[in-house]
């Protein structure tokens, strides 16, 4: 993008009433939900016995595409908070949808175990609280884990979600307000701004708050797939039972969430016209991406038939020959080609050149990947150790409507965020352009307090360099001190004005540190209440409580985070700040020094020798 009119302009754009083809796809997706609540009413009323599952084959399809939409949403959190620690510059377009798309595919993920369940109602059992009863969850078991590691990624995925959305709220706030459009979207947009105005220490703790989000989410990433695929490799049974689960379903994740960000993403830019703002570029970055993923896919079902061979373990031998030539064998060269074959044509530039192409084939991953995960579930339970145990599994149509559902499910969600919320990261992508023009840096000065006063004189600038220049000319003439307002996060100012570091990173530290506390002190309590002896065995296993401890960790350090960003930035904080100006959200730049009215005259005078577009003085 050129400036920061064209990506104001595209993104409003965007966020204009959607048109007859936009209602046309939200009408077809809806039928497609209406049907998913029908038939889970309907199972609910007449029991689970209309769904495939039976002795021996108790998960199915629920199951199965519990864990694949889980891993649909580990790629908005790698694209939002691993790329950014690393400083990946392509992220920026497409952070947004991605982190949209993490948030419907949790909802949607937690939605298949309370259908597996049945009587979902009864859900609350697995939650650690007080009762009466004394019935308290067993923290050593891989299903709770699972509670504590989804609700987590959720609350931080949200979070982190909404954190980013704050500034572009703002400027759409300021835009629709400037143009009188959307009056119920504008106070929509009013109160989610939480009164965000782009101040010097409104960016600065946010910019520092936004980047410990990133570093508590991303060993979220790697840890909730990793114990979603211990409900599997801590049973016995052949095919489940391996070390390879963890570090497999990671990538597996990690490859279909990517395939899903194609998926979502072509037809997006397309629908809302943001061809300038998401480029050919950023897929062909993610079809580079995907080609590592997909080496490890690959080693990972080399490695896993291989040591069922050199295992010598009888009952793994016979199960992976099984699987290869028994009823089961079209699982495998499908699984294959879409997972690891197809995905291999991105090598070449010509393929990750074709929009078309690159769709199909993302596609084709995801059929592939939801194969892999329903194959993986079916395969070990209907053909254990006994034969008589052997049996059989066929989806009903209640499975497919609510598996397809489910699909609908996503697109609609993501659909509806993308149309009503900035798509697109303005703040982010107007830093990049920044970046790119202002390479002066300032050395650190001695401390400038901000504005005591609500009148003074206002100069506007149009380029960051001149706006630096002013406030630097301008931060020894202002006695009762300066504020200023800029649409992105300018990071020579902290220097200029004397800013410390942000003591957000305390709240985070004290945060983490009281939720692995926390963790180990719910689990380790439990176990002392319920005082369980199995087999000779002490009730407290603190390895596994580890899982309960590191959990607590995320998820309290993350709510700390945002409370301390909230509470040092002062949000939020409705009243509009002295002489702020709609622009200053949008492409300009704003210096309020504060003044009493006899020397307005004096600080104008020096304001217009730093050559701003215009002065206004507010009384």
């Amino acid at each position: 993008m050129a400036d920061y009119e064209q990506v104001d302009q595209e993104v409003y754009e965007a966020l204009r009433p959607p048109g007859w083809t936009y209602k046309g796809a939200v009408a077809f997706l809806g039928l497609g939900v209406l049907g998913l609540l029908g038939a889970w009413v309907y199972q609910i009323r007449t029991g689970m016995g209309v769904a495939g599952v039976s002795f021996p084959v108790g998960w199915g399809v629920y199951i199965g595409s519990f864990v694949f939409w889980i891993g649909i949403a580990h790629s908005g959190t790698l694209i939002s908070a691993i790329l950014l620690l690393v400083r990946s510059r392509w992220r920026t377009a497409i952070s947004r949808s991605a982190e949209a798309m993490t948030v419907v595919a949790i909802v949607v993920a937690g939605m298949f175990p309370l259908i597996h369940l049945g009587r979902f109602w009864v859900v609350y059992y697995i939650l650690p609280y007080p009762s009466q009863r004394q019935i308290w969850p067993n923290f050593q078991s891989p299903l709770v884990c699972d509670v504590l590691a989804i609700s987590t990624y959720f609350t931080v995925s949200v979070i982190f979600f909404y954190v980013g959305l704050v500034p572009d709220i703002a400027a759409a706030r300021d835009h629709l307000q400037h143009t009188g459009e959307q009056r119920s979207r504008q106070r929509l947009y009013h109160w989610l701004s939480l009164g965000w105005h782009g101040r010097i220490d409104q960016w600065r703790h946010y910019g520092r708050s936004y980047l410990f989000f990133a570093a508590l989410a991303t060993p979220l990433v790697v840890s909730v797939h990793s114990v979603v695929s211990w409900d599997f490799a801590t049973a016995l049974l052949p095919g489940w039972h391996s070390t390879l689960f963890a570090p497999y379903f990671v990538a597996g994740a990690i490859h279909s969430g990517l395939a899903m960000v194609l998926t979502l993403l072509i037809p997006m830019r397309k629908l809302l016209h943001l061809e300038n703002i998401i480029q050919p570029k950023h897929f062909n970055d993610v079809a580079l991406l995907m080609i590592v993923t997909t080496l490890i896919i690959g080693y990972a079902y080399a490695i896993e038939l291989f040591m069922a061979w050199y295992s010598g373990d009888l009952f793994e031998r016979q199960f992976a020959e099984w699987r290869l030539t028994g009823p089961l064998w079209g699982f495998y060269p499908l699984i294959v080609t879409g997972n690891v074959l197809l995905p291999l044509l991105f090598v070449f530039r010509r393929v990750r050149a074709n929009l078309v192409l690159l769709f199909v084939l993302s596609i084709c991953v995801n059929i592939g990947m939801w194969s892999e995960r329903l194959w993986i579930v079916i395969s070990s339970l209907s053909h254990d150790f006994l034969p008589h145990n052997w049996g059989w599994y066929v989806p009903r149509w209640v499975e497919i409507v609510i598996f397809n559902g489910s699909i609908c499910l996503l697109f609609l969600g993501f659909m509806l965020l993308a149309k009503y919320f900035p798509a697109a990261p303005i703040s982010d992508i107007k830093l990049d352009i920044e970046e790119e023009r202002t390479k002066k840096q300032y050395s650190p000065r001695p401390y400038v307090k901000p504005s005591e006063l609500p009148t003074g004189v206002v100069s506007v600038y149009r380029q960051p360099g001149e706006f630096l220049d002013a406030v630097a000319k301008m931060r020894d003439c202002a006695p009762y001190g300066l504020d200023t307002y800029t649409p992105v996060r300018m990071d020579p100012l902290v220097p200029l004005l004397g800013r410390s570091k942000s003591p957000v990173r305390v709240w985070t530290l004290l945060g983490a540190l009281a939720g692995v506390a926390g963790g180990f002190g719910l689990a380790i309590g439990t176990a002392l209440v319920q005082g369980l002896i199995v087999g000779g065995k002490h009730p407290i296993s603190i390895t596994i409580y580890c899982i309960a401890g590191f959990e607590g960790l995320i998820l309290l350090g993350s709510l700390a985070n945002l409370i301390g960003m909230l509470m040092h930035a002062r949000l939020p904080r409705w009243r509009t700040p002295p002489g702020y100006d709609w622009q200053f959200s949008q492409d300009r730049f704003g210096l309020f020094v504060a003044a009493p009215p006899d020397r307005f005259n004096v600080t104008r005078q020096i304001l217009e020798s730093t050559k701003p577009e215009r002065i206004y003085v507010v009384q």
